[in-house]
Protein backbone atom coordinates (compact mmCIF):
# COMPACT_ATOMS: atom_id res chain seq x y z
CA UNK A 1 0.00 0.00 0.00
CA UNK A 2 1.00 3.82 -0.95
CA UNK A 3 1.30 6.29 1.43
CA UNK A 4 -0.77 8.58 1.15
CA UNK A 5 -1.39 12.11 2.05
CA UNK A 6 -5.02 12.93 2.61
CA UNK A 7 -5.46 17.03 3.07
CA UNK A 8 -8.43 18.62 5.47
CA UNK A 9 -10.46 18.71 2.36
CA UNK A 10 -10.73 14.99 1.82
CA UNK A 11 -8.31 15.31 -1.22
CA UNK A 12 -5.75 12.78 -1.83
CA UNK A 13 -2.87 12.23 -3.20
CA UNK A 14 0.48 9.85 -3.20
CA UNK A 15 3.31 10.90 -1.09
CA UNK A 16 5.68 9.68 -3.66
CA UNK A 17 5.66 11.53 -6.02
CA UNK A 18 8.37 11.77 -9.51
CA UNK A 19 10.98 14.82 -9.40
CA UNK A 20 10.94 15.91 -12.48
CA UNK A 21 13.88 19.08 -12.60
CA UNK A 22 16.51 18.51 -15.07
CA UNK A 23 15.71 15.36 -16.56
CA UNK A 24 18.67 14.72 -19.21
CA UNK A 25 19.65 18.27 -19.14
CA UNK A 26 18.48 21.65 -17.80
CA UNK A 27 14.98 23.25 -19.27
CA UNK A 28 15.36 20.14 -21.85
CA UNK A 29 11.71 19.78 -23.26
CA UNK A 30 11.98 16.67 -26.15
CA UNK A 31 11.01 13.42 -26.68
CA UNK A 32 13.73 12.08 -23.98
CA UNK A 33 11.95 13.46 -21.51
CA UNK A 34 8.45 12.64 -22.23
CA UNK A 35 9.30 9.21 -22.58
CA UNK A 36 11.11 9.02 -18.73
CA UNK A 37 7.73 10.39 -17.73
CA UNK A 38 6.46 7.55 -19.21
CA UNK A 39 8.52 4.95 -17.68
CA UNK A 40 7.46 6.46 -13.82
CA UNK A 41 3.90 6.64 -15.12
CA UNK A 42 4.10 3.10 -16.21
CA UNK A 43 6.23 2.29 -13.00
CA UNK A 44 3.11 3.59 -10.90
CA UNK A 45 3.68 7.05 -9.89
CA UNK A 46 1.03 9.42 -10.76
CA UNK A 47 2.25 12.35 -8.27
CA UNK A 48 4.31 14.52 -11.10
CA UNK A 49 6.06 18.02 -10.35
CA UNK A 50 7.28 20.34 -12.53
CA UNK A 51 7.55 24.00 -12.45
CA UNK A 52 7.87 26.70 -15.11
CA UNK A 53 11.78 27.03 -14.88
CA UNK A 54 12.24 23.28 -15.23
CA UNK A 55 10.86 24.12 -18.91
CA UNK A 56 9.59 20.60 -19.42
CA UNK A 57 5.80 21.34 -18.45
CA UNK A 58 4.47 20.77 -22.62
CA UNK A 59 6.55 17.24 -21.90
CA UNK A 60 4.80 16.61 -18.73
CA UNK A 61 1.45 17.34 -20.25
CA UNK A 62 2.46 15.20 -23.22
CA UNK A 63 3.02 11.71 -21.09
CA UNK A 64 -0.03 12.11 -18.83
CA UNK A 65 -2.01 12.73 -22.60
CA UNK A 66 0.38 9.64 -24.29
CA UNK A 67 0.07 7.23 -21.21
CA UNK A 68 -3.71 6.94 -21.71
CA UNK A 69 -4.54 7.11 -18.20
CA UNK A 70 -7.46 9.70 -17.25
CA UNK A 71 -6.17 13.22 -16.42
CA UNK A 72 -8.09 12.62 -12.86
CA UNK A 73 -5.72 10.02 -12.07
CA UNK A 74 -2.83 12.31 -11.78
CA UNK A 75 -1.81 14.89 -9.12
CA UNK A 76 -0.42 17.53 -11.15
CA UNK A 77 2.47 20.25 -8.93
CA UNK A 78 4.24 23.01 -11.22
CA UNK A 79 5.36 26.84 -9.56
CA UNK A 80 5.34 30.38 -10.28
CA UNK A 81 9.52 31.40 -10.74
CA UNK A 82 10.48 34.17 -9.05
CA UNK A 83 10.57 36.75 -12.16
CA UNK A 84 6.72 35.86 -12.52
CA UNK A 85 5.46 37.06 -9.33
CA UNK A 86 3.17 39.54 -8.42
CA UNK A 87 -0.75 39.70 -9.31
CA UNK A 88 -0.57 40.04 -12.60
CA UNK A 89 2.63 38.58 -13.23
CA UNK A 90 1.72 35.50 -11.34
CA UNK A 91 -2.05 35.10 -13.48
CA UNK A 92 0.18 35.39 -16.84
CA UNK A 93 2.58 32.58 -15.68
CA UNK A 94 -0.32 30.34 -14.63
CA UNK A 95 -1.83 30.95 -18.04
CA UNK A 96 1.66 30.12 -19.82
CA UNK A 97 2.01 27.24 -17.09
CA UNK A 98 -1.55 25.51 -18.02
CA UNK A 99 -1.25 26.33 -22.10
CA UNK A 100 2.13 24.34 -22.04
CA UNK A 101 0.68 21.06 -19.44
CA UNK A 102 -2.50 21.31 -22.21
CA UNK A 103 -4.96 20.78 -18.86
CA UNK A 104 -7.36 22.44 -17.92
CA UNK A 105 -6.51 22.62 -14.58
CA UNK A 106 -3.39 22.32 -11.96
CA UNK A 107 -3.93 20.20 -8.65
CA UNK A 108 -1.31 22.10 -6.69
CA UNK A 109 0.42 25.21 -7.36
CA UNK A 110 3.70 26.36 -5.50
CA UNK A 111 5.09 29.83 -4.66
CA UNK A 112 8.90 28.27 -5.98
CA UNK A 113 10.86 30.95 -3.90
CA UNK A 114 10.25 33.58 -0.96
CA UNK A 115 9.89 36.87 -2.31
CA UNK A 116 8.97 38.77 0.35
CA UNK A 117 8.44 42.01 -1.23
CA UNK A 118 6.04 40.54 -3.69
CA UNK A 119 4.46 37.48 -1.40
CA UNK A 120 1.23 39.31 -0.32
CA UNK A 121 0.27 40.14 -4.32
CA UNK A 122 1.57 36.56 -5.96
CA UNK A 123 -0.58 34.86 -3.20
CA UNK A 124 -3.71 36.91 -3.61
CA UNK A 125 -3.02 36.09 -7.25
CA UNK A 126 -3.15 32.10 -6.31
CA UNK A 127 -6.00 32.47 -4.33
CA UNK A 128 -7.71 34.09 -7.32
CA UNK A 129 -7.28 30.93 -9.45
CA UNK A 130 -8.06 28.65 -6.75
CA UNK A 131 -11.08 30.58 -6.49
CA UNK A 132 -12.08 29.98 -10.09
CA UNK A 133 -11.49 26.37 -9.75
CA UNK A 134 -8.07 26.51 -11.81
CA UNK A 135 -5.92 25.31 -9.03
CA UNK A 136 -6.99 22.64 -6.44
CA UNK A 137 -4.46 23.42 -3.88
CA UNK A 138 -1.85 25.94 -2.66
CA UNK A 139 1.11 25.60 -1.56
CA UNK A 140 5.02 26.98 -0.80
CA UNK A 141 8.55 25.89 -1.91
CA UNK A 142 11.78 27.54 -0.12
CA UNK A 143 10.11 28.96 2.71
CA UNK A 144 11.43 29.82 5.71
CA UNK A 145 9.68 30.36 9.41
CA UNK A 146 9.40 34.06 8.67
CA UNK A 147 7.94 33.67 5.41
CA UNK A 148 5.18 31.60 6.67
CA UNK A 149 4.88 33.98 9.46
CA UNK A 150 4.20 36.31 6.83
CA UNK A 151 2.36 34.86 4.56
CA UNK A 152 -0.12 33.48 7.53
CA UNK A 153 -0.95 37.23 8.34
CA UNK A 154 -2.99 37.85 5.24
CA UNK A 155 -3.53 34.48 3.57
CA UNK A 156 -7.47 33.72 3.33
CA UNK A 157 -7.16 30.23 1.66
CA UNK A 158 -3.55 28.57 3.48
CA UNK A 159 -0.80 26.81 1.93
CA UNK A 160 -1.10 23.11 2.44
CA UNK A 161 2.43 22.31 1.45
CA UNK A 162 5.67 23.19 1.22
CA UNK A 163 8.73 21.74 -0.37
CA UNK A 164 12.12 22.01 1.15
CA UNK A 165 15.25 20.46 0.19
CA UNK A 166 15.60 18.00 2.81
CA UNK A 167 17.86 14.78 3.33
CA UNK A 168 19.91 12.99 6.15
CA UNK A 169 22.41 15.61 5.65
CA UNK A 170 19.66 18.62 5.88
CA UNK A 171 17.12 17.08 8.17
CA UNK A 172 15.37 21.15 8.60
CA UNK A 173 13.76 19.80 11.83
CA UNK A 174 13.01 23.48 13.09
CA UNK A 175 11.39 24.22 9.68
CA UNK A 176 9.61 20.90 9.84
CA UNK A 177 7.95 21.85 13.66
CA UNK A 178 6.65 25.10 11.95
CA UNK A 179 4.88 23.48 9.12
CA UNK A 180 3.42 20.89 11.18
CA UNK A 181 2.54 23.92 13.85
CA UNK A 182 0.49 25.15 10.43
CA UNK A 183 -0.76 22.18 9.23
CA UNK A 184 1.65 22.64 6.49
CA UNK A 185 2.62 19.12 4.72
CA UNK A 186 6.72 18.83 3.67
CA UNK A 187 7.67 17.82 0.54
CA UNK A 188 11.87 16.75 0.19
CA UNK A 189 12.99 17.93 -3.34
CA UNK A 190 16.60 16.22 -3.39
CA UNK A 191 15.29 13.69 -0.82
CA UNK A 192 18.39 11.18 -1.62
CA UNK A 193 20.79 14.51 -0.93
CA UNK A 194 21.64 15.96 -4.83
CA UNK A 195 21.33 14.87 -8.14
CA UNK A 196 24.27 14.80 -10.61
CA UNK A 197 23.94 17.78 -11.55
CA UNK A 198 25.56 19.19 -8.86
CA UNK A 199 28.67 17.80 -9.53
CA UNK A 200 28.92 15.96 -5.51
CA UNK A 201 30.96 12.93 -6.02
CA UNK A 202 28.92 9.94 -4.64
CA UNK A 203 31.07 8.97 -1.99
CA UNK A 204 29.66 12.77 -0.30
CA UNK A 205 25.84 12.06 -0.36
CA UNK A 206 23.56 10.53 2.35
CA UNK A 207 23.39 7.56 -0.01
CA UNK A 208 26.72 6.31 0.56
CA UNK A 209 26.75 7.14 4.15
CA UNK A 210 27.53 3.96 6.21
CA UNK A 211 24.53 4.43 8.77
CA UNK A 212 22.22 4.70 5.75
CA UNK A 213 24.07 1.44 4.49
CA UNK A 214 23.50 -0.47 7.12
CA UNK A 215 20.28 0.03 7.66
CA UNK A 216 19.73 -1.18 3.76
CA UNK A 217 21.48 -4.12 4.10
CA UNK A 218 19.75 -5.20 7.05
CA UNK A 219 16.41 -4.64 4.75
CA UNK A 220 17.69 -6.41 1.66
CA UNK A 221 17.11 -2.70 0.10
CA UNK A 222 19.35 0.03 -1.52
CA UNK A 223 20.13 3.03 0.15
CA UNK A 224 17.91 5.31 -2.06
CA UNK A 225 15.08 3.16 -1.08
CA UNK A 226 15.95 3.62 2.72
CA UNK A 227 15.76 7.40 2.73
CA UNK A 228 12.18 7.35 0.36
CA UNK A 229 10.94 5.37 3.30
CA UNK A 230 12.55 7.44 6.06
CA UNK A 231 10.51 10.18 4.61
CA UNK A 232 7.20 8.81 3.93
CA UNK A 233 7.07 6.63 7.39
CA UNK A 234 7.23 10.31 9.19
CA UNK A 235 4.51 11.61 7.02
CA UNK A 236 6.17 13.58 4.41
CA UNK A 237 6.18 13.64 0.91
CA UNK A 238 9.72 13.11 -1.54
CA UNK A 239 9.28 13.37 -5.22
CA UNK A 240 12.64 11.80 -6.40
CA UNK A 241 13.94 12.20 -10.06
CA UNK A 242 15.31 8.59 -11.79
CA UNK A 243 16.01 8.40 -15.56
CA UNK A 244 16.65 4.38 -15.82
CA UNK A 245 14.04 2.13 -15.55
CA UNK A 246 16.17 0.51 -12.84
CA UNK A 247 16.52 3.94 -10.99
CA UNK A 248 12.52 4.86 -11.49
CA UNK A 249 10.77 1.25 -10.31
CA UNK A 250 13.26 1.12 -7.60
CA UNK A 251 12.36 4.60 -5.95
CA UNK A 252 8.77 3.43 -6.25
CA UNK A 253 8.95 0.23 -4.93
CA UNK A 254 8.98 0.69 -0.52
CA UNK A 255 6.03 -1.80 0.72
CA UNK A 256 8.48 -4.36 1.11
CA UNK A 257 9.85 -3.12 4.14
CA UNK A 258 9.50 -1.14 7.50
CA UNK A 259 12.12 1.04 9.49
CA UNK A 260 11.92 0.91 13.19
CA UNK A 261 11.93 3.76 15.67
CA UNK A 262 15.46 3.66 15.93
CA UNK A 263 16.89 3.32 12.80
CA UNK A 264 14.33 6.56 11.84
CA UNK A 265 16.33 8.36 14.80
CA UNK A 266 19.88 6.72 13.72
CA UNK A 267 19.18 8.93 10.07
CA UNK A 268 17.82 11.70 11.95
CA UNK A 269 21.29 11.97 13.56
CA UNK A 270 23.03 12.09 10.58
CA UNK A 271 22.08 15.90 10.09
CA UNK A 272 25.07 18.02 8.90
CA UNK A 273 23.06 21.12 8.08
CA UNK A 274 24.63 20.57 4.68
CA UNK A 275 22.62 22.07 1.53
CA UNK A 276 23.14 21.07 -2.33
CA UNK A 277 20.70 23.44 -3.86
CA UNK A 278 19.93 27.27 -2.96
CA UNK A 279 19.69 28.73 0.17
CA UNK A 280 16.67 31.11 1.00
CA UNK A 281 18.53 33.27 2.72
CA UNK A 282 21.00 34.31 -0.36
CA UNK A 283 19.29 32.45 -3.73
CA UNK A 284 17.34 35.96 -4.48
CA UNK A 285 20.26 37.77 -6.37
CA UNK A 286 20.68 34.30 -8.68
CA UNK A 287 17.66 33.27 -8.85
CA UNK A 288 16.20 36.72 -10.62
CA UNK A 289 18.49 36.03 -13.58
CA UNK A 290 17.04 32.99 -14.23
CA UNK A 291 14.42 33.23 -16.40
CA UNK A 292 11.56 30.46 -17.83
CA UNK A 293 12.06 29.52 -21.34
CA UNK A 294 8.95 29.95 -23.58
Amino acid sequence: MQHEIVLKDGTRFPALGFGTCAIGDWQQDDDYVVDTILKAIKAGYRHIDTASLYGNERSVGKAIKASGIPREAFFVVSKVWDTEQGYDETLNAFDASLKRLDMDYIDLYLVHWPNPAKTQATWQALEHLHAQGQVRQLGLSNFRPSDIEQLLSFAKVKPVYNQLELHPYLTQQALCDVCDKHDIYVSCWSPLGSGTWSGVPTNEKPIADAVVLGIAGKHGVSAGQVILKWDLQQGRIAIPKAESDKNIKANFELDSFELSAEQLSAIDQLNRDHRYGGDPDTAYEGNMKMQVPD
